[in-house]
């Protein structure tokens, strides 16, 4: 596919300039337009998939654990039959290929940073450190095979946003992290520039879905 082809389809100026929309829903909308013009009918891009919304509370413990916690039936159902627990993670999208099942999960994380008009102390959050649980085997394990993606990647996808994108410190954090997978992560450093993140995604992400 040629490059920029994602971005020459999408109209994508008319949302990126509406402060209102939330860079969530601008990744979604612009997204889902790009992949219908030139795919349609193949991809869906949804926000907040609920694939793993319970894979905590189904997860089997061993009986000698069982034994020693404050445990609970984690098969009782509440009176509209729904499951009383539901104990797991919420993803912030998911890109589907509903032709071959293949789907890329991801996250998008906001945080502060330090830039030129802050301090060092500006980028002490942590929500990249909480994006570091999708290294972890067991979710690695099941999002890969929710997914269907090569293991050439990772199986899941991070956007970071916010001032964070420009810090000095938290650069290099996040690229040690990924080492050999730079396709994984993405700096949306000016999220009024739609088109830089859908030449990332073509450029990168898409062929593996495809």
């Amino acid at each position: 596919m040629a490059t920029q082809e994602l971005r020459k389809r999408a109209n994508w100026q008319t949302l990126s300039g509406t402060k209102a929309l939330k860079a969530e829903k601008i990744f979604k909308e612009t997204l889902q337009q790009a992949l219908d013009d030139l795919y349609p009918e193949r991809f869906r891009v949804e926000r907040h998939p609920k694939d793993f919304e319970d894979i905590y509370s189904t997860y089997p413990l061993p009986k000698d654990v069982l034994d020693k916690i404050y445990n609970v039936d984690v098969s009782k159902k509440k009176k509209n039959k729904k499951p009383k627990y539901t104990w797991g993670i919420s993803m912030d999208f998911a890109i589907r290929n509903l032709e071959n099942g293949k789907t890329l999960f991801g996250e998008i994380k906001r945080q502060d940073g330090w830039v030129e008009s802050t301090s060092p102390k500006a980028g002490r959050g942590n929500a990249h450190e909480r994006s570091c649980k999708y290294f972890t085997p067991g979710l690695m394990k099941i999002i890969r095979e929710k997914g269907g993606l090569s293991e050439e990647i990772l199986p899941f996808w991070l956007v970071l946003v916010g001032d964070i994108t420009r810090d000095p410190r938290r650069n290099r954090e996040i690229a040690f992290w990924f080492q050999g997978y730079t396709k994984n992560y993405y700096m949306w450093r000016n999220t009024d520039d739609v088109g830089d993140i859908l030449d990332f995604f073509e450029n990168n992400l898409l062929p593996y879905l495809l």
